[in-house]
């Protein structure tokens, strides 16, 4: 059962990716298809409490962010976190957030780096926040174990 919600997931991920890098937009529908299938997966899983700590902490720190950039982040990134903290929880989704921002980091930096991007010209992160959901739904309970093993 939990290889049909794996594939699910990186179905819905590969169409925001898709969506997100040719038209800087996370689809709602796409979004709500998403939440429908974590909260199945919760249904079958039974980790109610882990699912709604984790929406409500990825949507909260993604709102905080949104709301202090001043548009420099979509409100569909608010919305894909809060989708991805219901289907990680709150460790796992806060890893994912930090593996998308560095990844976004690098990749903005090389780009800059290289002269394929300007200073302002906007970056999708929707494909950074969803590949790190993909990473930490698969491998997130060892990221987050070695994490703080480092402590």
């Amino acid at each position: 059962m939990e290889l049909f919600f794996t594939l699910a997931l990186a179905v819905g991920l590969a169409r925001h990716c898709w969506t997100d890098m040719r038209e800087l937009l996370l689809y709602d529908s796409v979004n709500a298809y998403l939440l429908a299938l974590g909260l199945l997966r919760t249904c079958v899983i039974g980790s109610w409490r882990e699912a709604g700590c984790g929406l409500l902490a990825l949507g909260a720190v993604m709102l905080l962010l949104y709301l202090l950039s001043r548009g420099g982040m979509g409100e569909g990134d608010v919305k894909l976190a809060a989708v991805l903290g219901c289907w990680l929880g709150w460790e796992r989704g806060l890893a994912c957030l930090l593996l998308a921002f560095a990844g976004g980091a690098v990749v903005g930096l090389v780009l800059l780096a290289c002269g394929l991007a300007q200073g302002k010209q906007a970056l999708p992160f929707g494909p950074f926040l969803c590949a790190a959901g993909l990473v930490c739904h698969l491998q997130g309970a060892q990221l987050v174990a070695w994490y703080w093993s480092l402590f």
